[in-house]
Parts: C-alpha cells; structure tokens; sequence
C-alpha cells in the first residue's frame, strides 16, 4: 500500500472548484440546525445590507475538508487544528476555488501544515488560513505482508484462554499466541461479531481457536468456559486477563464508588474469577502461565479523571505479585504486561493532539501497537520466561524507567 505522506512534498498544491447551490444551503441547515434567516429567508436578506441570502461561512469552509480528506494530503488524513480568516460574503450560484499548499511537513509526527485559500469566481479571497493534519499511517493486516498460510505449525500446545479478546490488544494476543501453535479461547461478553471475525482469521492460517461468551465477573458463567475450554483442548496452558470496563473520564466532584466499583469488578473480581477456574488444573499439571494486562498508569504518574481506572490496575499489579509469591512453589507463574498508550479503539476518542504529546515526550517518539504489547504476553506465557514471576514488563516506549 503506498504511504500518501511519503509523496507529499512542501511547496505542492491542489485545488478545485465547486458552484454553491441552494441545496447545500438546506443540506447544511438541516445537518447543524443553523436556520438564521440572513442564510434562509430572502426577504430578511433583502432587508439588510447583503441585500440576498449569504452561505453560511462555516459551509464554505467545509470545503478545506474535501481538500484535506480527498486531495492533499487525501487518504488517511485527520483534520485537527485550522486558522480561519472569513473575508468576503458567500452567496448562491457563486463558484468557489479551494486551493490548498503545502508549507511545512513534519517527518517525526507525520503532520502536514498546508496554507488554505478560499477565492471566489472574481478572485475574490473568501476564507483564507492554516490547516494541521496529521497522515495517519495504516496498520497492515497478515495478508496484506504476504503471510496467508504457517505451514508445519506446532500443533501440540495447550490453550490459552483470553479474557475481552475481541478486539485491540486481546485480539494482537489471540493472533500472536495462535501463530505459536497455541489453542486459543476467545473470550467476549457482547462483541460476539468481532470474535466470530477473529476466530474466523486464526483458523485462515491454520490456527486452532473458538469463541465463549462470559461475563468475567460471574463466576458460574467463567466455570463454563474453562470446562469448555478443557472438553476441546484438554490442556490449558495459561490465562491472559486483558477485559476492561470502559473509560468513563470523570473528575473527583464527578466520580461514584459505582464508577470504581465497575472497574473493580472487571479488573480484579474477573481475574480472580479466571484464576480460580482454571488453578486446580494448574496445580494439577505443575504448570501454568498467568498474564495480566495493567498499565504504565499504576506506576506512573496518573492521568487526570482517570482515578478508577488507576486504582483499578494498581490493585490488579498487587494482585498479580501475591498470587506469584503463594503459587510459585507450584510451578505457576504470574506476571502483568503494562501498556503505555496503545493504538486501540480504548485512545479513539483521546485528542490528536494528545496523542502527539504522549508520543513526543516517549523516548522512542511512537505509541505501542497492539502487537508490541501482544509479542510481550507471548514471551511471558512461553517457557522462555521460565523463570520470571512477579514481574511487571512495561510496553511503553520508555515513558515510565524503574
């Protein structure tokens, strides 16, 4: 796939031209709601001093984002900061001009700096000011690198069960795991679309998986799903807790023990309810891989309205610590993976440019993949960490150095 902010070069321009209708007008009110009648009604128009209706401005400026998302920079391009200069009067039948150039390309952040112009058909100038837009670089999937089929799989390993594995880092594990011969047990409480796609793609490259649906925090309901787990694979060989409670961003003044308790549940109440399900087996056996995914926050500095989920995690960490310190006389290891900001659903809606100033203040200047986090849960499942328990590996570009 060809990356278009490879191709872009400072000094490029684009433009196009697009004739105002009145259907854009009523488009655009009917979207927004903004039916001021200096932009609607022709006689308020008339009567003041445009004499006829005038396009709403942010209608005309809405064409910097046809620039933007279809031109240049195009595909994979997110609009985050413009400079707006409203100039001249836009009216219906008038034929715009967006023109955009390009002023300044940032190798590092993948950030675009284009100077945008708006003229009319007299070149007239009708908007002028400066675009920020961020390329986004698209992750490859498998095949898209050539890799359709693993021939001579070890088909020999046990299961690894896998709690909220439906999408982001659980889902990076499931496909990881299951590349290194793993049976994996997709668990999901609601997502079942996403997991039925998930088992569908580890089964395409020959890998062994099925899919559960169980609330983590109800015990009888994980119980099914480690018997199930047991009739089809018979051996199960670790557990990953990765299921977490959505992030509600709440202040102190804001926040409800609800709100702890929620994270809580999932977070603590869930990995127990795992761990216990499947520990009579691991002791039976002599062995066992347990991973947890906490975070970077449980350690660090936390972030503001995120107190729940802290907590949350700083509990998960100590937990993971006392369970190391009584099963290791056992053979059980017990370990937490804890991510910095990972490229997931979970960051979707955190600004752009905050994911810019977490990235520029990690010393690798770049936010983890799921798949970094995923290859780190690998390890620790493998007897290549044989002898690693109690420990907490941080996925995080070296934001946080103990």
């Amino acid at each position: 796939m060809d990356d278009v902010f490879e191709n872009i070069k400072v000094g490029q321009t684009d433009e196009f031209v697009h004739e105002i209708t009145e259907k854009d007008i009523d488009g655009f009110c009917e979207l927004t709601g903004d039916d001021n009648p200096l932009h609607m009604d022709d006689t308020y128009a008339a009567d003041t001093n445009f004499k006829e209706r005038v396009v709403h401005g942010m209608l005309t400026a809405s064409f910097i984002s046809t620039m933007i998302g279809t031109r240049l920079p195009g595909k994979g391009s997110l609009w985050y900061e413009q400079h707006i200069k409203f100039l001249t009067p836009v009216r219906i039948g008038d034929k715009i001009r967006i023109w955009a150039k390009v002023v300044h390309k940032s190798e590092s952040q993948r950030i675009i700096v284009l100077q945008t112009m708006i003229y009319n058909q007299f070149d007239k100038t009708v908007i002028e000011g400066e675009a920020k837009v961020k390329v986004l670089e698209r992750r490859k999937k498998e095949n898209e690198k050539g890799i359709n089929k693993l021939e001579n799989m070890d088909q020999t390993k046990g299961a690894i069960i896998i709690s909220g594995a439906s999408s982001g880092i659980g889902a990076a594990t499931a496909i990881t795991l299951a590349k290194r011969g793993y049976a994996v047990v997709v668990n999901y409480r609601s997502n079942e679309k996403d997991a039925l796609s998930l088992v569908e793609e580890i089964e395409s490259f020959g890998g062994r998986s099925f899919c559960t649906k169980a609330d983590i925090t109800n015990k009888e309901e994980v119980e099914l799903m480690v018997s199930a787990a047991l009739n089809k694979y018979d051996v199960i060989e670790g557990i990953v807790n990765n299921a977490s409670a959505p992030i509600n961003y709440r202040s102190f003044e804001e926040i409800s023990w609800d709100d702890f308790q929620l994270h809580l549940n999932v977070q603590i109440k869930g990995s127990f309810n795992l761990c216990k399900a499947v520990m009579a087996h691991f002791v039976e056996n002599k062995k066992g891989s347990i991973v947890n995914i906490s975070s970077v926050y449980a350690d660090n500095v936390p972030p503001v309205k995120m107190m729940h989920y802290s907590l949350a995690k700083s509990a998960l960490v100590s937990f993971t610590r006392s369970l190391a310190v009584e099963h290791g006389p056992l053979g059980i290891r017990v370990n937490c993976v804890s991510p910095g900001m990972t490229n997931t659903d979970m960051i979707a809606d955190i600004p752009e440019k905050s994911k810019m100033i977490a990235k520029m203040t990690t010393p690798l200047r770049q936010l983890a993949e799921p798949e970094d986090v995923a290859n780190t849960v690998a390890f620790l499942i493998s007897d290549d960490s044989r002898h690693i328990t109690g420990e907490t590996i941080r996925v995080c570009g070296g934001q946080v150095m103990i």
